[in-house]
C-alpha cells in the first residue's frame, strides 16, 4: 500500500513540526537502547531546533519531509522525515566524497505504507544529482526492522563499530 502525498524538503517556518518529527525518531531508537536518549527540556528542544535550521543553510546538507496532505499548505501533515548529508574527506583518499543518510523515520500510524521508501530514493537522487557516488547509513544493531529495511534497499555491511562502556573511577 503507497500513501498518497509527497516528498518535499522542509520548510524553515515549519522546523518546529520537524523538530517534533525528529524527536519522535529519537525517542524510537531510545525504546531499543538507552544510548539514544534524549535529554529533556527546553534546553534540548531548543537545540534542536538549532540543528535544524543549521542544516536546513547548509548546502551539502538536505532535510526532508514527507507531506501526507501536499494539496494544501495550510492542512499538511507531516508524517515523515529524512535527513542526509555529504561529507567530504581528505583527499589522500581516491573516494574523495560520500553521503550520509543520518535519519529516517514515519509516525506508527503511517508505516509500512511506502514512505520511508520514497524519502529514501529523494535522497538519492539528490545525492545522485551532486555526483557523489556512495551512501552510507548507520543501523543500531538492536533494530531488526531498520536492518531489514535498509538491506531491502541494497545496503551491505560495510564497518561494525564496537564500543564499551567504561567504569567510573
Amino acid at each position: 500500500m503507497s500513501r498518497a502525498g509527497r516528498v518535499r524538503v522542509a520548510r524553515m517556518q515549519e522546523i518546529d513540526r520537524v523538530a517534533a518529527l525528529w524527536a519522535m525518531i529519537t525517542e524510537h531508537h531510545a525504546d531499543l537502547d538507552p544510548l539514544f536518549r534524549m535529554r529533556r527540556g527546553t534546553v534540548a528542544e531548543g537545540e534542536l531546533r538549532e540543528l535544524l535550521r543549521a542544516m536546513a543553510r547548509d548546502p551539502d546538507a538536505q532535510i526532508l519531509v514527507f507531506d501526507a496532505a501536499a494539496e494544501d499548505a495550510e492542512q499538511s501533515e507531516l508524517v515523515g522525515l529524512c535527513i542526509v548529508r555529504v561529507d567530504r574527506a581528505p583527499p589522500i583518499l581516491e573516494e574523495t566524497e560520500r553521503a550520509e543518510i543520518t535519519d529516517v523515520g514515519v509516525r506508527p500510524a503511517a508505516r509500512r505504507q511506502g514512505i520511508a521508501r520514497r524519502l529514501v530514493e529523494e535522497a538519492m537522487d539528490w545525492v545522485r544529482d551532486l555526483g557523489v557516488e556512495r551512501v552510507e547509513i548507520q543501523v543500531a544493531s538492536g533494530n531488526p526492522e531498520g536492518q531489514a529495511f535498509w538491506r531491502a534497499l541494497g545496503y551491505s555491511d560495510l564497518m561494525s563499530v564496537l564500543h564499551k562502556r567504561l567504569e567510573s573511577r
